[in-house]
């Protein structure tokens, strides 16, 4: 049978913030250890006559965090094999006390008995002397665990251990993403009696000309929405349920998904027109138009009880999860070719189609012409339905068009009709076999006929319907020069 670590809270320093609890089980310990002796209990300690020693020393000769703690971990268990033992860190054990969170992961399965003794926290110290009650929910983070997706400015947050100046200069870059930076704040630290000094300041003032150590915190009020500087995706669906609401926009609340199929299509295309321009900010505009079409069409469904933005992100998630079996799965892949076979037959399993022509017809009729073959030879390829070379798909387009020819010197109108869209989809497979979208392709061929005939009526010097093709062909070939 192993030992037992029994790790206590020691509080903030003042010795009325330790717990009867916490006193007594150091007072009766025989091993008793502390994280750091430069903590503010320590003196009542001694006064106590209680015997410690300190892993202080391990700070000294650690270059990492992670080198830290892994040296504190095996000094505690070093100490441990030879019996019952205390550890007392700062605060509560459990918040934003790191030691605790790697004995508890080094030591799971393991024969050591764990016991946690609770203690004031740096954060409940702090809302209590400013007077901040947390009943609409409150977020306590670390200084030097903080990332930005931890931020939610629609909660007040204490965050706690700003260590030192570098830290907290680095926090702020973190925190002026989301918060606005004249922003009032409250900053604390305790003096050397124990009492806490409190500050309100503005946010991007926070590190200037201020020291900070351990007993160094902040607090971050709870912000409304038009008080945000930087928004998360939860806003946005927040804002699309106000919009939504009975007392919401008209507009908004008349839409249905069949009314604004019209506007996804339009924004679809204005990210492709923001892709070929390369304008990042006209990208970052126009994806969040989509964005909100999404946000439009799964508010419609919640409300309506079919299924809510929820069920998207899960749906989609699972899907990425159980379609990429080589990231989160067993399988293994050596190319990309691979993985888009695995890919197709996880979807033909999800999907319950049982054969080709069903993988085939699964395609949406509605796509544009040109994608939907494009994505129907794709699939008719991956069964070995194709030709071997660019020049065999090329040769079949040349048949096709012979083809054409022969149906117009017939006069027959269904004869021309089928033979078109014949030579049509042999186009789109010499594309396919080139590596390049067809969609794309006749899109900047229509943008550089534009930009040609703008040349001609540009530099025409009489009115375009004045003027003979022959006039007009010779303006055109300028204009090739030129694009």
């Amino acid at each position: 049978m192993k030992s037992r670590i029994a790790i206590v809270g020691l509080g903030t320093g003042r010795k009325e913030e330790l717990t009867l609890g916490a006193l007594q089980a150091m007072e009766q310990a025989e091993r008793v250890v502390l994280r750091t002796g430069k903590h503010g209990i320590t003196s009542f300690l001694r006064e106590k006559g209680i015997l410690f020693t300190t892993l202080d020393d391990i700070y000294q000769t650690s270059e990492t965090f992670d080198e830290l703690y892994s040296e504190m971990v095996k000094r505690i268990k070093s100490i441990a094999e030879e019996g019952d033992m205390i550890l007392g860190v700062p605060g509560h054990p459990l918040i934003g006390e790191r030691l605790t969170y790697e004995l508890l992961k080094e030591l799971a399965n393991t024969d050591y008995e764990i016991e946690i003794l609770p203690g004031i926290s740096q954060a409940d110290s702090f809302i209590s002397s400013i007077h901040r009650c947390g009943v609409e929910g409150l977020k306590i983070l670390t200084a030097a665990e903080l990332s930005r997706s931890q931020l939610d400015p629609g909660l007040p947050a204490v965050i706690i251990q700003l260590d030192n100046e570098l830290l907290v200069s680095d926090m702020k870059v973190r925190l002026l993403d989301v918060y606005p930076p004249e922003l009032m704040i409250l900053a604390s630290h305790q003096r050397e009696d124990g009492s806490s000094y409190i500050e309100e300041i503005p946010l991007h003032t926070l590190d200037h000309s201020r020291k900070f150590d351990h007993t160094s915190c902040i607090y971050l009020p709870k912000l409304g929405l038009r008080e945000l500087t930087g928004y998360r995706f939860y806003h946005l669906v927040e804002v699309m349920e106000m919009l939504r609401a009975p007392e919401g926009c008209p507009w908004d609340r008349e839409q249905s998904h069949e009314t604004l199929k019209q506007f996804f299509i339009e924004e679809t295309y204005e990210v492709l027109e923001a892709i070929n321009l390369k304008d990042m900010d006209k990208l970052a505009e126009e994806l969040g138009d989509v964005l909100l079409q999404v946000v439009f069409h799964a508010q419609i469904a919640k409300e309506h009880g079919e299924f809510s933005i929820s069920d998207v992100i899960t749906g989609i998630c699972r899907k990425m999860i159980d379609r990429h079996t080589h990231i989160f799965g067993d399988v293994k892949v050596n190319s990309a070719e691979q993985v888009i076979n695995n890919w197709e037959a996880i979807k033909k399993k999800e999907k319950g189609l049982k054969s080709h022509t069903q993988v085939l017809k699964d395609i949406p009729a509605i796509l544009p012409a040109l994608m939907r073959s494009y994505k129907i030879q794709q699939k008719a390829a991956l069964v070995g339905f194709d030709w071997d070379k660019p020049e065999d798909a090329m040769a079949k387009a040349e048949e096709e068009f012979r083809e054409l020819r022969e149906a117009y010197q017939s006069g027959r109108e269904d004869a021309i009709c089928e033979e078109l869209g014949d030579l049509l989809f042999a186009i789109v497979n010499v594309s396919r076999f080139l590596k390049q979208q067809p969609e794309l392709a006749l899109t900047a061929a229509t943008e550089k006929f534009i930009r040609r005939f703008a040349y001609i009526e540009e530099y025409a010097d009489k009115p375009l319907e004045e003027m003979t093709l022959e006039e007009m062909e010779m303006l055109w070939n300028q204009a090739k020069c030129t694009f």
